[in-house]
């Protein structure tokens, strides 16, 4: 039986591996993800690059509680990282908090960075302003999202206003293969 960072994912599958493909092209060996859920794209993106890779994930474990139980399945996927020849390392905790961002930075600095984490404007600007000058290349998931009509108990998805707000500066590619939601900006800070 496969491992849930193996099968579950909350990232378009082709727009992922776009994603994978600009990460491969830049000769990346160090790469941050900020929220990594079940550890699904983490370990799509992992095994993509060279064994030894330095791989490092921040995730605070069970996020808005919208997701049951992702701990024990982040924890296996960065073990199991480990075991096959990375330099794996889980940081748990939100991604905002001067410890988190410490600790993160002492295993810097890194080729690229994954923001995925809480979506609403405030931290998506914290975790940009905190880990953006540690990587060369910066990417967001769902920049495409388009709210809906309906009213929601959840957050909001904010990604999209901070992305179009800041690409301007940089190179950048938009990678946006669904009609609504989703989507991956990638930057290059240098």
């Amino acid at each position: 039986m496969m491992a849930k960072y193996e099968t579950a994912m909350l990232q378009n599958e082709q727009e992922l591996a776009r994603f994978i493909d600009i990460l491969k092209g830049e000769n990346v060996r160090t790469y941050l993800e900020i929220g990594s859920k079940f550890g699904g794209s983490l370990w799509r993106v992992a095994n993509a690059l060279p064994a030894a890779s330095r791989i490092v994930s921040v995730d605070l474990p069970q996020g808005d509680g919208s997701f049951k139980d992702t701990l024990p399945h982040l924890q296996a996927c960065a073990a199991r990282l480990c075991e096959i020849g990375y330099d794996a390392h889980l940081i748990q905790g939100d991604s905002t908090a001067d410890d988190i961002v410490s600790a993160v930075a002492a295993l810097g600095p890194f080729d690229a960075c994954f923001i995925d984490a809480n979506h609403t404007e405030l931290f998506v600007r914290k975790d940009w302003a905190n880990y953006g000058p540690l990587c060369r290349l910066v990417a967001f998931h769902d920049i495409g999202w388009l709210a809906r009509p309906e009213p929601s108990k959840k957050m909001p998805i904010e990604v999209p206003k901070v992305w179009n707000e800041i690409k301007g500066d940089y190179r950048h590619e938009e990678i946006k293969l669904e009609a609504r939601d989703n989507g991956i900006g990638v930057l290059w800070r240098s």
